[in-house]
């Protein structure tokens, strides 16, 4: 990505953080988690260590930073591994503040899961999240649209890169119970 490239896309990303009720975790770290805490509307889910989030429950909906992902692997080039590994390893190190940030936030007591949609889901089984499809095809396609335009601006090849990739680019629903979160990043349990 260009540097004008990437300072045009800072513009816009302040533009939609004020726009929106996103809050950082921990700017000054460079965390690359920002969250809006809010109801949930959508089917049922229940997570693989039995917490249920039905309609009207309220869940952090998780969002990657990803102007500073972006910036992160313009540092970092490499590869495709390479860059996943860098990718795999920032989320790792992001968790435990997120974890804090949870624990400390006003609705902490009600919020049961965070939940976020991402291309980047392969290895966050290994991180604690719970893996599934999109519902709704219309949602999952304009996911699909929107994050393959995100990559292209990531990634050094650009564009190249959705044509050349060894996988297909779908997005995929990952989340994680509060509980485990806590349990694995606050209190120590670790990955």
């Amino acid at each position: 990505m260009s540097g004008g490239l990437l300072s045009a896309w800072r513009l816009w990303d302040q533009v939609y953080y004020h726009c929106t009720r996103l809050q950082y975790v921990d700017r000054e770290n460079e965390n690359l988690f920002r969250v809006v805490i809010k109801p949930y509307h959508g089917p049922t889910l229940t997570t693989s260590d039995g917490e249920v989030l039905q309609e009207g429950d309220w869940y952090a909906k998780l969002h990657l930073h990803n102007c500073l992902l972006a910036h992160i692997l313009r540092r970092h080039r490499g590869d495709d591994v390479q860059m996943a590994l860098r990718v795999l390893t920032e989320v790792r190190q992001s968790l435990p503040a997120l974890a804090r940030f949870i624990a400390d936030h006003p609705r902490s007591d009600q919020i049961r899961v965070l939940m976020g949609t991402t291309f980047l889901h392969r290895g966050s089984q290994h991180l604690g999240f719970d893996v599934t499809d999109v519902p709704g095809s219309w949602y999952a396609a304009y996911k699909t649209w929107f994050f393959k335009f995100i990559l292209s601006n990531c990634h050094p090849e650009g564009w190249k890169r959705l044509k050349t990739g060894n996988s297909p680019l779908i997005p995929k629903r990952v989340y994680i119970s509060k509980a485990r979160l806590l349990r694995r990043y606050l209190d120590g349990e670790g990955p």
